[in-house]
């Protein structure tokens, strides 16, 4: 997906929500905007809106000196998340097909999203995207890939949201598909990394890789070899969130999108409204 100039002002937004969120000294906050103000003028709309967003943070980091920024928030979510696992085990064990019903929950996880900024009340916003439904659902077709011995690559996206993705992947795994599970090299905004991996069980469910960077989505000049590879050799590949879909949607692999569209950029891109939740194949 390409940049549109929607995403130069969504820069601006990231850029002061991470700054808030680290001080509330309004000088600190001018300097990361004309930090990032002096990055714009050199950017081309032609490259993703996941990598064009990566100078807001790295102006923050520069001016404030704070690496992980949302490091506390990230763990808060992980522990949120984690105390909602009865409740949401129930809700898969209801269902008339688990299998379903965990694709659903862990496209309500990617409500949890600190660079955009969206507010948000966990358990009754997972409950009501459940009401909600996908706008656009490839579920038939992928329920038909899960074969024993089938490769899937699940690429992760945000902290908290990787505990509904545990919940999905451990009901993928009955079905006898061999799983690997991706996650960020390093921080960046509130994406989970191997110490979230752990934290959520998710390292004792499948095997977890690395990117091999700390880019928003996969920044395909910056990906390790490992990561690579098993991108490039899986079956079938489950891309989660946003920043994925947009450093991803050209490639040609065996793609499934899940996600929930939560800017109008993306939502265009997807014809969709912002706000629908999506589980969409790509273009192989």
């Amino acid at each position: 997906m390409k940049s549109k100039p929607d995403c130069i002002a969504c820069m601006f937004k990231q850029a002061l929500n991470t700054a808030r969120f680290v001080t509330d000294d309004p000088e600190v906050q001018r300097k990361v905007l004309f930090k990032v103000a002096e990055a714009v003028a050199g950017m081309s709309l032609e490259t993703s809106p996941a990598i064009l967003s990566r100078p807001a943070y790295d102006a923050v980091t520069e001016i404030t000196g704070v690496r992980d920024p949302y490091k506390q928030a990230k763990a808060a979510t992980n522990e949120e998340v984690l105390s909602l696992v009865p409740r949401l085990q129930e809700i898969i064990d209801q269902s008339a097909d688990p299998i379903e019903a965990g694709l659903h929950l862990a496209a309500a996880g990617n409500l949890i999203d600190f660079g955009i900024g969206h507010q948000y009340d966990l358990m009754p916003d997972i409950e009501a995207i459940l009401r909600q439904g996908f706008v656009i659902n490839a579920f038939d077709d992928f329920k038909n890939e899960l074969k024993p011995g089938v490769k899937l690559l699940y690429l992760g996206d945000n902290a908290g949201e990787i505990v509904l993705d545990r919940l999905f992947i451990e009901l993928l795994k009955k079905t006898g598909v061999d799983i690997t599970f991706s996650v960020k090299s390093g921080p960046i905004i509130n994406d989970a990394t191997m110490e979230d991996a752990e934290f959520s069980g998710m390292t004792s469910v499948v095997k977890v890789i690395e990117t091999g960077s700390d880019d928003i989505g996969v920044n395909w000049d910056r990906t390790s070899k490992e990561f690579l590879q098993a991108f490039e050799s899986a079956d079938v590949i489950i891309s989660k969130g946003q920043g994925n879909f947009e450093t991803c949607s050209a490639r040609k692999e065996n793609i499934y999108f899940l996600l929930k569209a939560k800017c109008e950029a993306v939502a265009r891109e997807l014809g969709v409204n912002e706000g629908d939740i999506v589980f969409k194949r790509g273009r192989r």
